[in-house]
């Protein structure tokens, strides 16, 4: 008996077999199963009043890392737009004439196009409206969106006017001072809307954006780390969230107070430099790139402060995210830039950049004669302000 019932059951590398295809079609399903349910259907219903004749309507988005574009004709102002996307994203359309328009000459005025910026999500959204700048659009997630716009714009607008304020009183030291002590309020209550959003929708896709808009350059850590501490269990388990946990551990370890992280890195001719070299001087370590516009706009401000204070005890070390050698070192020369300069070459990957947690540039640290940072991403001449209190200067 023991014999026919050996006979009759698979041999052992039989049953491994099977049991490797039956893994196989499980974890096979269980993608499938996965990406569909990842998949949400959208559609677009819209109606713009006062449209006689046939305009193009562009639809922009990214579903995840892959850009999309889409565009439909209007019919007597209606139009629907389909698609899937793997979860709600900010979106935008605009409207634009079937035919091409020929670019703005030198001197004209550019051309505005008809546009809004919303969420879109899974299911229906609607637009309507006499155009689309002023369009009610219309989904659950788009109102969550517009709600803490709506609290956002006036505190928005508030800033940009102290900016103006700003510039209009920039050669008025006290005036400055005065004004950017009323626009910190601001931006302190702009961030406060934005907690407090995300503390109330901790599993909105909204409040998930609002917290990685604020991990670019993470200026109140506490804070942030506050919006990453109320997110739902399900945004907790995202690779996103990490990288977002990571930044903000190291961003205290950046912190005011905090010794600067040493480093070695070439000089455009090949040459070793390192920040210990220039310990016992006042040090700006400035994050910057040929190809970064806000970058340009701030070496007027880091010229004159280095031409201030360069036979004062102080040195700046440009740290560049460039990855073309090239371009580097033509805008060394072209920019006259007289400090140190390093770079590995390795582009937004920078090797120091990575270790600090750069993710956007300009972005500085202004060390003290031991080491320590006593100051972060100085603006302007705030950087020339700030040399003057810790250099003990007169005017």
């Amino acid at each position: 008996m023991k014999d026919i019932i050996r006979a009759t059951m698979p041999h052992q590398s039989v049953i491994k077999k099977i049991d490797k295809q039956l893994l196989l079609i499980a974890v096979t399903l269980l993608v499938v199963f996965n990406t569909a349910r990842a998949q949400q259907k959208f559609m677009i219903n819209g109606k713009i009043d006062g449209f006689t004749k046939e305009m193009k309507v562009k639809l922009t988005y990214h579903n995840d890392k892959q850009f999309v574009s889409d565009s439909v004709l209007t019919r007597d102002g209606s139009f629907t737009l389909q698609g899937t996307i793997t979860r709600p994203f900010k979106a935008s359309i605009l409207i634009l004439p079937t035919e091409p328009v020929p670019p703005s000459k030198p001197g004209q005025p550019a051309v505005n196009y008809d546009y809004h910026q919303f969420y879109l999500a899974g299911g229906t959204t609607t637009i309507n409206g006499k155009n689309l700048a002023s369009a009610v659009i219309d989904n659950p997630v788009q109102k969550e969106y517009a709600d803490l716009q709506n609290q956002l714009q006036p505190i928005s607008k508030m800033i940009s006017d102290k900016n103006v304020e700003l510039h209009k009183h920039k050669t008025n030291r006290d005036s400055v001072s005065i004004v950017k002590e009323q626009r910190q309020i601001f931006i302190d209550k702009y961030f406060d809307i934005n907690l407090k959003f995300v503390e109330q929708h901790p599993d909105s896709y909204v409040a998930f954006d609002v917290v990685a808009a604020n991990s670019v350059v993470i200026d109140h850590p506490d804070g942030f780390q506050a919006m990453l501490n109320a997110l739902s269990p399900r945004f907790k388990k995202s690779p996103d969230f990490e990288k977002m946990s990571k930044a903000v551990v190291l961003v205290k370890k950046f912190a005011i107070g905090q010794p600067i992280m040493e480093f070695t890195q070439n000089d455009e001719n090949g040459k070793p430099i390192s920040l210990a070299s220039l310990k016992g001087k006042y040090v700006l370590v400035d994050f910057w790139a040929s190809w970064c516009g806000p970058c340009r706009a701030e070496y007027p401000y880091i010229h004159k402060a280095y031409d201030q204070f360069k036979d004062k005890n102080f040195e700046v070390i440009g740290i560049s995210l460039d990855n073309k050698k090239e371009l580097w070192v033509n805008s060394i020369k072209d920019n006259h830039f007289d400090w140190v300069e390093v770079c590995d070459l390795k582009g937004r990957q920078n090797d120091v950049a990575v270790a600090y947690g750069i993710t956007a540039i300009p972005q500085s640290f202004l060390v003290d004669p031991n080491g320590i940072i006593i100051a972060k991403n100085l603006r302007g001449d705030d950087l020339i302000e700030k040399l003057k209190e810790v250099i003990k200067i007169q005017n």
